[in-house]
């Protein structure tokens, strides 16, 4: 594969990723699924862990790239900051509004909430992206959002972890310093200092940041030892394919195994392991078997799909309290076949949309505003050849590496 198939191995983990969080919330709509597909779809909440890793993969690369555009680490780093905040703030503010107004709607006109119930000082938490941090804040302003709330801490702290992990040994300190300290966190929130407690799973101290964050570090751990792979540079052997699907099954059946002991403070790492080997297994598959373009494009707006997939689902469960309601009661997997792919198909419209009028401007504004200026004042270093951006330089390149 060329590097952009490879790199657009990401697009297909975060299209897979999607499609996972939509069956999981479609289904709690839908009781009467079999218990089978029930539990299939349970699963496809870890998909939020993969996004976490492939966002680790992504942030490598940006900051790789953005140090070889400037000479200067510190300009790197506030150009990495700033595509990062305007790459995920425009859309979640408007998520914000939209699922607010609806809330509102829903409470006025029929006494339903579509929120859980949450005050002014939690919506500017989300608005701060601190609400990963607090607790009636973390998830209740925005569906999902607490996903957000994660990335972005991590993002704060991405450029310190980028640069300590150049090197091996600064990779295993920052794995064992970030290990111990969430272990900490997790001893200090979760057990309150006394043993034997547990983190139940869909919880603050599930969704708070010690518990999320070793996810990232799989992906640094992931972009260090396979980064030819990913880039391209190299081929997938059918050695490394084979070990890398023995490694899902095995980080696979270690999942379930958690899962049983309800040990929800050590799914989402074991998931992370598992994305992993999912993404280098990915690698070894024939392009033409794997890059679809709908997939890619799918993965591609997998960000616009994930903040208005929730309004899609309750667009559907709106079309299921109609006549409609008698079909999804004798045919439940058949209504779940094509209500998922009634979300998706309606959650990507609204991604296009959004992408279109809001997210591309705003971007493009913040790259000519903030960036532009400073890089045109800032020549490059004499060692870095000059030469022209790429002409079709598109929304759709940037999803599948820098994004």
């Amino acid at each position: 594969m060329s590097a952009s198939q490879r790199f657009a191995i990401l697009d297909v983990g975060r299209a897979l990723a999607i499609t996972g969080v939509i069956a999981i919330h479609l289904a709690l709509f839908l009781p009467n699924l079999p218990v089978t597909l029930q539990h299939v779809t349970e699963y496809g909440q870890y998909g939020v862990q993969l996004f976490f890793v492939i966002s680790a993969i992504t942030i490598c690369k940006t900051l790789e790239d953005a140090g070889q555009q400037t000479a200067s680490t510190r300009e790197a780093v506030r150009m990495f900051y700033i595509k990062r905040f305007f790459r995920i703030a425009p859309l979640y503010y408007i998520g914000v509004a939209v699922y607010g107004i609806l809330d509102l709607l829903g409470t006025r006109f029929a006494h339903a909430q579509v929120l859980a119930p949450h005050h002014l000082t939690d919506v500017v938490a989300n608005l701060l992206f601190i609400h990963a941090w607090v607790p009636s804040a973390v998830n209740s302003v925005v569906p999902g959002g607490w996903s957000i709330g994660i990335e972005m801490f991590f993002y704060a702290l991405a450029p310190l972890l980028f640069f300590a992990a150049k090197t091996r040994s600064g990779l295993w300190a920052i794995t064992v310093g970030t290990a111990l300290l969430c272990s900490v966190f997790l001893y200090a929130g979760a057990c309150l200092g006394h043993a034997g407690c547990t983190v139940p799973n869909n919880t603050f101290l599930y969704y708070w940041p010690p518990t999320q964050l070793p996810c990232f570090i799989v992906g640094f751990w992931l972009w260090h030892l396979y980064k030819p792979l990913l880039s391209g540079a190299q081929r997938a052997s059918r050695l490394t394919t084979v070990a890398a699907a023995a490694a899902l099954a095995g980080f696979g059946a270690l999942l379930v195994a958690a899962i049983g002991m309800e040990a929800f403070a050590a799914v989402p790492v074991l998931v992370a392991f598992a994305s992993a080997a999912l993404l280098v297994a990915l690698c070894g598959v024939p392009a033409r078997m794997l890059l679809a373009p709908v997939v890619l494009r799918i993965g591609q707006n997998s960000y616009g799909i994930y903040i208005w997939h929730f309004l899609a689902i309750f667009a559907v469960r709106m079309a299921l309290k109609t006549p409609l309601s008698d079909v999804a009661r004798h045919y439940p997997v058949a209504t779940f076949a094509l209500g998922a792919v009634v979300v998706l198909l309606l959650a990507h419209a609204a991604a296009l949309v959004t992408a279109r009028e809001i997210e591309q401007p705003v971007s493009r504004w913040a790259r000519r505003r903030l960036i532009g200026r400073r890089q045109a004042a800032r020549p490059l270093p004499a060692s870095l050849p000059v030469s022209p951006p790429p002409a079709a330089a598109s929304h759709r390149a940037q999803s599948a590496t820098e994004y």
